[in-house]
């Protein structure tokens, strides 16, 4: 029997294949009529492939014997009788239509789900340009990040659309809204369906998320510039389901720029900007949110002074005072074209610590006192573990120091250019700058198009989660920025590491951080040092002490020791955190650690437990057992070598295995081995390419003021040597009592201890203000708005505006919110 069949056969697929096989089978002779491209467009259809393309894939198919042309529906009971048919064989989409013919019809079922034209309609759809419309080019350096990425995505066909204003114009159809920065305005409410992704073009982005959640919460999709960003917005949203999802590692936006070869030469950079080619050309590229406060200006200064020197600023720092600096515009990408000639880059904690470490540079990090999200030096910008490490790629210098730091960065010295390559090392692990980094951008983009809009977090399971989430992120806050630890809980008159019950109680009402020494009496812990048994009258050792017998002693015949269990307790009740240093070694102090993790497990308070670690095999137990926090402290099996190479080499391997888990490291003073301070060695510079909390441990009262303005944290006894622990603070808190006195700050009185000390010594007796006072709903951002010669006058962010407000915005009846008619 004969059988034949029409079709298109455009995009052949299974259900071609099965109507044609099923056909064969009704007979011994297939003849199968292929419209015509002619027949396709009468009929309102466009094909794919040509009719001759489609002839030959049908005739190369076993079950066709015979193929023609169809071109014409009017002519079917012609070929029917021209072939000789003896059957016609349509789909059952054509059932009753062509009854009307001279043979038989038999209508097949037609294989469910496949078609040629909805094959069509999907591949019409992967081709189909996708549309990003950038919500926040109005700001120029946003402008120069998308042109960035214009040619690679038109490359990928993707279509961007840029805006120029600073809200989205309406009626924009759109696939997915791109934005470098949380935008001033939202988008209008018919953009509310469209999935929302943000590109972090350097290091602005990383510090805004780690500061407020609402704008990590505004974006359904956070592209970073590597591994270690993605990392550090993990550490503050952890157990978000969809964090994983969220945050996406590509790479650093202006890579490619910086990483092609310069298109100047050193001599026309240095005709150009005024600078000798022969000298060490120096470049000034600050974050571009850096404030007019007063280290600002001494920086600028200090930078003024420097010889053969260059600042690129960003525009929006207009309002700076830059008499003296020989200033260019960062415009065209100078500033890239700058670094690559530059010998040393002065900055702070800006994404010019990536390129700098991607060319190779010799950086010089600037401490500022404020900045516009967290009011912190350098050192303690709010980060959790894992995100410090991002912003420390230099020398570290105050304001007034940083011509010094230039020449030690331009020495030569193989310390400092050790210190310097392991930070840039590190840096760039962490942050993709190469040469496909824009086009794994434009993939991100490109794969957030064909993605659903996140669906919002807002079922009670993931608020309770996120309120999870934002404590342990407080916690990381508050070890980060807690630069005094009080060493056995402090002095207690000539009482020197008493680890007593008044000792902790002054502490805890002085510091955040409390450390003590926990030893085994014969029937359990006790809070005591090691070998301090005559201390207590004690005519035995502690390990053939009961519990009971300690307690009834006396610290030299005068303090009452406490409780581990209630110093735990007390810690607790003040929101305080509590180091434990346990003086044994082995089996032993694993044997300890156990019962102090089974403590502060039983009293909820993990988070706020520091386990303090002397070697590999006791943070690899702290990291095994579940302590969420420790200390490593290096100067007990490494004394003969605390700088050196061994030092280094447990803290590596502790980092490696869980960096989260460090809050701080533990550095001798001096010892027999080092004849003059530690943090004096060139070899100590290499400890900050860790960019973990460097505590001094045992350093004479008179040094403190001198190691806090170097930055490093500190294991003390008392505030000074005139002024302990115990002393009444009343209502004092150190950093407004500085920026309400601003003063002290010329004066050399910058940081903690001296800033208390300056308050015990004459502050309190003269009445200085020392803490500011606002109220609730006090909104720095929208009191610096509504008051916008505030910053002219150095009154830059949130620290410095509830200063002013305390001071001179209550009394004067300034405004420090927009009501809702504003």
């Amino acid at each position: 029997m004969r059988i034949i069949t029409f079709g298109t056969f455009d995009l052949l697929h299974e259900g071609h294949l099965r109507l044609l096989q099923r056909a064969r089978e009704l007979g011994d002779h297939l003849i199968v009529g292929v419209s015509t491209d002619r027949l396709n467009a009468e009929k309102g259809k466009r094909s794919f492939f040509s009719q001759e393309q489609r002839a030959q894939c049908v005739a190369a198919l076993k079950y066709v014997d015979e193929v023609f042309l169809e071109d014409s529906l009017e002519f079917k009971d012609e070929y029917i009788k021209q072939h000789q048919a003896d059957l016609l064989v349509m789909g059952d989409d054509w059932v009753g239509k062509f009854d009307w013919v001279s043979c038989p019809v038999r209508y097949l079922e037609r294989t469910p789900g496949v078609s040629s034209t909805d094959a069509k309609l999907s591949i019409s759809e992967l081709l189909r340009c996708k549309k990003v419309l950038f919500g926040d080019t109005y700001v120029k350096k946003h402008y120069d990040c998308a042109l960035a990425l214009i040619n690679k995505m038109t490359a990928a066909n993707i279509a961007p659309i840029i805006t120029t204003g600073k809200t989205i114009p309406a009626n924009i159809d759109c696939d997915l809204l791109v934005y470098f920065n949380r935008p001033a305005n939202p988008p209008p409410a018919e953009y509310d369906d469209k999935p929302r992704l943000v590109i972090d073009h350097g290091a602005s982005n990383l510090k805004w998320f780690l500061a407020n959640r609402m704008r990590y919460d505004f974006f359904d999709w956070i592209v970073t510039a590597g591994p270690a960003h993605a990392q550090s917005l993990l550490a503050f949203f952890a157990e978000d389901k969809e964090a994983n999802k969220k945050v996406r590692s590509a790479g650093f936006i202006k890579s490619e720029l910086l990483l092609a070869s310069p298109t100047t030469s050193r001599e026309e950079i240095a005709a150009r900007f005024n600078l000798d080619p022969a000298k060490p050309i120096i470049l000034f590229a600050p974050t571009w949110h850096i404030t007019n406060n007063r280290d600002m200006v001494v920086a600028i200064r200090n930078i003024a002074g420097i010889e053969n020197h260059v600042a690129s600023l960003h525009p929006e720092t207009a309002h700076l005072d830059t008499e003296g600096l020989n200033l260019v515009d960062n415009i065209n990408g100078i500033t890239s074209e700058l670094l690559k000639h530059a010998d040393c880059v002065i900055s702070d904690t800006s994404s010019t610590i990536f390129e700098a470490a991607a060319l190779g540079k010799p950086v010089v990090q600037v401490g500022l006192r404020e900045y516009s999200d967290n009011n912190a030096i350098l050192f303690d910008f709010p980060y959790v573990a894992g995100t410090a490490e991002l912003f420390c790629g230099g020398l570290y210098a105050r304001p007034d120091g940083i011509a010094d730091a230039v020449r030690a960065a331009l020495g030569g010295d193989v310390h400092v250019d050790t210190a310097m390559k392991a930070m840039h090392e590190r840096i760039l692990a962490g942050t993709y700058i190469r040469e496909d980094s824009t086009d794994a951008i434009v993939a991100e983009i490109e794969r957030a198009c064909e993605l659903p809009k996140a669906a919002s977090a807002n079922g009670d399971d993931q608020v309770k989660q996120r309120d999870v989430n934002l404590d342990h992120v407080h916690d990381n806050l508050f070890f980060a920025r807690n630069r005094l630890i009080a060493h056995a809980a402090g002095n207690v008159g000539v009482h020197h590491a008493s680890n007593s019950e008044e000792a902790v109680s002054a502490a805890l009402g002085a510091v955040d951080v409390v450390e003590l020494d926990i030893v085994r009496a014969q029937d359990g812990l006790i809070v005591a040092h090691d070998g301090f048994e005559p201390k207590y009258g004690l005519s035995k050792p502690f390990a053939e002490t009961t519990v009971s017998e300690f307690m009834d002693a006396r610290f030299d015949g005068v303090l009452k020791p406490i409780p581990l269990e209630r110093a735990v307790d007390l810690c607790a009740k003040k929101g305080k955190a509590l180091v434990c240093d346990i003086k044994a070694t082995g089996e032993e102090y694993r044997r300890v650690a156990d019962e102090v993790f089974e403590l502060a497990t039983h009293k909820g308070v993990l988070d706020r437990i520091v386990l303090q670690c002397y070697c590999n095999a006791d943070f690899e137990y702290a990291a095994r057992k579940g302590f969420r926090r420790t200390l490593l402290a290096v100067w007990k099996y490494f004394y003969k070598d605390p700088v050196g190479e061994k030092t280094r080499d447990f803290i590596r391997h502790c980092l490696a295995i869980n960096e989260h888990l460090v809050v701080g490291i533990s550095i001798p003073y001096i010892n027999h081995h080092l004849d003059r301070p530690s943090y004096e060695y060139p070899e100590f510079l290499e400890f900050f390419s860790f960019w973990k909390r460097l505590y001094i441990h045992g350093a004479p009262l008179a040094k403190y003021p001198e190691i806090m303005r170097k930055n490093l944290g500190l294991f003390a006894d008392a505030y000074s040597e005139n002024y302990q622990f115990s002393e009444s603070l009343g209502d004092f808190r150190w950093i407004d009592y500085l920026f309400l006195n601003p003063g002290l700050v010329q004066a050399g009185c910058d940081n903690q201890i001296s800033a208390t000390a300056h308050y015990l010594k004459f502050g309190k007796t003269e009445g200085r203000r020392a803490k500011c006072t606002v109220p609730g709903d006090f909104n720095y951002m929208e009191y610096l708005d509504l008051n916008p010669g505030l910053k002219r006058a150095g009154v830059s962010a949130a620290n410095s505006a509830r200063a002013h407000w305390s001071a001179y915005g209550c009394g004067e009846g300034r405004q420090y919110k927009r009501t809702k008619s504003a």
